[in-house]
């Protein structure tokens, strides 16, 4: 139980709507209550990167850049970047600056209600975009692999017909299961300090949330693995002997590409795991284990848009690329297989 002052008794369900001595609660400052601005101090510079990486896709596409990237997977990535800004927002409000202590004392004061529930559904909704995104992304640069001929067509109906419905219409669904809840704030148990709170649903919804959380993760990031596996697969099975020097280094760049995307999907896939799996087998470990979350969804969070524009040559100043013209595109209508297919991958 919280580590309260004798004279208060705590509910059941660990609200502390009303407590007195949560409403003259005043945070010191610490290492708990900084951890509310830490984050900042990497996710503004992450924002102008992400407007950046905008602002020069669109003048690359005016310019007929060569080194510009497919338009669905472009596309895809920029919805990434939406959602986890979006999910970065609603978790802070929902876990990072309740338990740091500075809403504690309003908190206490407000009577639990369903915005704490449209807070909690909007964070679990975003998370779930967060989540869908790069399954796109692979999904794309597989179809792009497979059909490189008419990959613009079928990346078309995949967009249109699949993509955008399952990322906007099955977080949906998944998150409509709280509309009947009623959000309060929590005390959260040892090691958080007396008021440190959390926006919470309730014990029975919390565990629902969890399993449905951990079953979809789980789930897409085996997908994930599975085409990105094939991918690695494919590209090495082109290399042949008389393979250009070019088309090396296309593969090596394409690997090195779908290793890192591998790794930002890993990151957060395992800390919430770790909070998953100890809330629903050992509750009493879920305290002490929720402060890696914020680390892996943080980790997601920044590493795609640092290394697309770290690493892109659509982002190389000093590299200039050349506009596409007739002979450019003859030469890509007519190279090799296993070259459009490393192209592929590193679009």
């Amino acid at each position: 139980m919280s580590n309260l002052i004798p004279s208060q008794i705590m509910p059941a369900n660990d609200s502390i709507h009303d407590l007195d001595a949560y409403k003259s609660f005043v945070p010191v400052f610490n290492f708990t209550t900084f951890q509310a601005f830490l984050p900042f101090l990497y996710i503004c510079p992450t924002i102008v990167v992400m407007l950046t990486i905008l602002v020069k896709y669109k003048k690359a596409k005016a310019a007929l850049n060569s080194a510009t990237m497919d338009n669905n997977i472009f596309a895809c990535i920029m919805f990434y970047f939406t959602f986890n800004m979006l999910f970065y927002f609603g978790d802070y409000f929902h876990l990072n600056l309740p338990t740091a202590g500075f809403v504690t004392s309003w908190c206490a004061g407000v009577q639990p209600n369903r915005g704490f529930t449209f807070l909690l559904m909007y964070a679990y909704y975003s998370n779930f975009g967060v989540i869908i995104c790069p399954f796109l992304v692979c999904l794309m640069r597989l179809t792009i692999m497979m059909s490189p001929r008419q990959n613009e067509r079928y990346c078309k109906l995949i967009m249109y017909r699949f993509a955008i419905p399952f990322l906007f219409l099955v977080p949906l669904a998944l998150v409509a299961v709280n509309i009947t809840t009623t959000g309060y704030c929590k005390q959260l148990n040892h090691p958080f300090s007396f008021g440190s709170i959390i926006i919470y649903e309730g014990e029975d919804y919390a565990r629902l949330n969890t399993i449905i959380h951990f079953s979809f993760s789980s789930f897409i990031f085996s997908s994930n693995t599975t085409m990105t596996v094939f991918m690695l697969y494919k590209l090495r099975m082109t290399q042949t002997s008389s393979t250009s020097a070019r088309t090396k280094e296309l593969k090596r760049r394409a690997e090195f590409s779908l290793f890192l995307a591998v790794v930002s999907s890993v990151a957060p896939f395992i800390t919430n795991s770790i909070c998953s799996i100890s809330f629903l087998f050992d509750r009493t470990a879920w305290d002490y284990v929720l402060f890696v979350r914020p680390i892996g969804n943080d980790f997601e969070t920044t590493m795609m848009p640092w290394v697309l524009f770290l690493t892109h040559p659509m982002f190389r100043s000093k590299k200039k690329t050349s506009p596409v013209n007739k002979a450019s595109v003859f030469v890509t209508s007519t190279n090799t297989s296993s070259t459009r297919n490393a192209t592929a991958v590193t679009s």
